[in-house]
């Protein structure tokens, strides 16, 4: 039942900030630019990340009700397929916002979230996108077992979000010659380049990670598929 619970409230407060951040957050993201979606917020990989842990987490609640959150079931139904696909692209994509977000901030806030950010945004607002994202994803991975796609897949999944948001931000520097992140402006090209470089294979390594301690907190599906056919084995040997 927690486990349920667990995933309402996490959809309920994302789509709540969603709704809130496009209704009562007046912020100009670059001056005289308009035509992005989300009120140019797609800039922000934030809010890139904050929809993809709704989309999870109201999954998550299809499937607590349709699907099953057995750890290894022999059939697992679609909707349980989709929902450990995204969780192996949410729970990397989340540790990377908020400790990238996180970093930056404490070196620099202005480098990240300067002031008149700072300002448009609620305290609990700023924390829904760049702190519970990750604190829901850590009590997700801590309470339930994950079937990882092939490393194909996911590797594909996570390149569909970060390598177009890396394009994005290239297409607007092209149109304004500003950077969303006001970081990027006191960089060289060099600097650009290593950061985001850092900052892709940051993205994979911690999808890779997360797939390992997935594994280690919980015994894998050839594990638990090894052990019933020994258990199986052993049975009939006795008879």
């Amino acid at each position: 039942m927690a486990l349920p619970i667990l995933h309402l409230a996490a959809a309920v407060l994302f789509c709540y900030s969603i709704w809130y951040d496009q209704n009562y957050v007046k912020l100009v993201v670059v001056k005289n630019l308009d035509g992005y979606p989300c009120n140019n917020r797609v800039l922000f990989l934030t809010i890139w990340c904050l929809v993809i842990q709704t989309v999870y987490f109201i999954v998550a609640c299809i499937n607590d009700i349709f699907g099953t959150n057995e750890r290894t079931p022999l059939k697992p139904p679609t909707i349980r397929k989709i929902k450990d696909a995204l969780f192996s692209l949410a729970f990397p994509l989340a540790i990377y916002v908020t400790v990238a977000f996180w970093s930056i901030y404490l070196w620099d806030k202005e480098l990240i979230f300067p002031e008149h950010v700072r300002k448009a945004f609620p305290v609990w607002l700023n924390h829904a996108m760049h702190t519970m994202v990750s604190v829901f994803m850590i009590v997700e991975m801590l309470t339930s077992y994950k079937t990882y796609p092939s490393r194909l897949l996911g590797y594909t999944l996570m390149s569909c979000v970060v390598l177009p948001y890396i394009a994005l931000l290239f297409i607007l520097y092209g149109q304004t010659g500003l950077w969303v992140y006001p970081v990027f402006a006191y960089m060289n090209w060099a600097g650009r380049i290593v950061f985001m470089g850092s900052s892709v294979c940051l993205a994979y390594g911690l999808y890779f990670a997360s797939e390992k301690i997935n594994n280690i907190l919980h015994p894998t599906r050839m594990e638990y598929q090894n052990g019933n056919t020994n258990s199986l084995l052993h049975s009939g040997m006795c008879q």
